[in-house]
């Protein structure tokens, strides 16, 4: 096969598979990740074979886990220059809860980021600090390391265990208040700066609350 043909079937597709990947975020945006049908999919992007997603993603959970992943990746340059400034400086909770929830918030930039969030909310429920959060596409990325900070720093207020347990809290509740959002008009609601400060004082101090009596 002379090399040009082959260069050409490579572009080709990894152009089917960009545009799959496309047409799924939307679809599991719009009607969830469980329940929108491949047939769509496939169609918004132009295919007419469904076995499509399952020969460039693996099925539709290997479709998840790469909008998952994409979207963490998106994030990490930020993150990992919060980790590096923090290396000569610790970082109190409030700031470790600012650099945790200001990237993920910056998804609502732009049409992919903000369905992306949208995606992401669909399986913030299921977070487990300690498994889950530290599994899958988040593991060995900068977030992780964030999201155990966190964890330490809240163990100071309340304990190990109850501290774990107000972090996944604190997944649940960002992930599901951006997609919220993500649905919203961009133009909608209070500024983007102001609304990113709000929530950042509002979950760092339900997490820097003192454990009941």
């Amino acid at each position: 096969m002379p090399r040009s043909t082959a260069i050409s079937r490579q572009s080709r597709s990894t152009a089917t598979r960009e545009a799959l990947y496309q047409a799924g975020l939307r679809r599991f945006a719009s009607d969830g990740w469980r329940t929108a049908r491949i047939r769509d999919i496939v169609g918004d992007a132009g295919q007419g074979n469904d076995s499509a997603i399952n020969y460039h993603f693996g099925g539709r959970l290997g479709l998840l886990e790469d909008v998952l992943l994409r979207g963490v990746l998106r994030m990490e340059d930020e993150r990992r220059a919060d980790l590096q400034r923090w290396a000569s400086s610790t970082p109190d909770l409030a700031e470790i809860v600012r650099a945790v929830v200001s990237p993920l918030a910056d998804l609502l930039d732009d049409d992919e980021g903000r369905c992306t969030l949208r995606v992401i909310a669909q399986v913030g429920a299921l977070a487990e600090v300690g498994r889950t959060v530290t599994g899958g596409p988040v593991a060995d990325t900068a977030l992780q390391d964030q999201l155990e900070m966190l964890v330490s720093a809240a163990t100071a207020r309340c304990g190990r265990e109850l501290a774990g347990h107000r972090v996944r809290q604190l997944i649940v509740m960002l992930t599901a208040e951006l997609a919220v959002r993500a649905c919203d008009a961009p133009e909608a609601g209070p500024a983007h700066r102001e609304y990113v400060a709000d929530l950042v004082d509002w979950l760092a101090g339900g997490l820097a609350r003192p454990a009941p009596r």
